[in-house]
C-alpha cells in the first residue's frame, strides 16, 4: 500500500509512506497506521471530509467513504494486493455530505472485490 499526501506534484516533505497489508486487513487497519505516521489530525480531517482519502489506481479518482466502508476488508474494496491511496483536499460536494454518483466506467479490481457501484 502506498499512501500519497497531496498532489503528484506538490512533492510534501514526508508525503510518501509504503507498507504492506493483507487482503483481509480493513480499511480501519489502514486508518489506524497513517493516523500513527501523522497522527491524529489527517483522522479527523478524513472523517470530516475536510480531506479525502482517493483511490489512485481508478478514473476518475473518486474520493472513498472512510466511515462507510472502515470495517471493510482492503480486498473488498479494490486496494489489494496494490493500494495506491492518496490524501487529498475535499471538493465543497464531498465535504457538504453529498454522495457522488458519477457515471463509474470500469469494473473493480481483482478477485473478490466490490464492484464500483457498491461503492459509492
Amino acid at each position: 500500500m502506498n499512501i500519497q499526501l497531496g498532489d503528484e506534484r506538490e512533492k510534501i516533505d514526508g508525503g510518501l509512506a509504503s507498507r504492506r497489508f493483507d487482503g483481509d486487513d480493513t480499511l480501519a487497519d489502514v486508518l489506524n497506521w497513517l493516523g500513527g505516521c501523522y497522527g491524529d489530525e489527517l483522522l479527523e480531517r478524513l472523517r470530516s471530509r475536510e480531506w479525502c482519502l482517493c483511490d489512485l489506481n481508478r478514473y476518475p479518482i473518486l474520493p472513498l467513504d472512510v466511515e462507510k466502508h472502515q470495517n471493510k476488508t482492503l480486498q473488498y474494496i479494490g486496494l489489494f494486493p496494490s493500494g495506491k491511496l492518496g490524501v487529498r483536499l475535499s471538493e465543497d460536494s464531498w465535504r457538504d455530505g453529498d454522495e457522488i454518483m458519477d457515471d463509474i466506467h470500469g469494473s473493480a479490481r481483482g478477485l473478490g472485490a466490490a464492484s464500483r457501484s457498491m461503492l459509492y
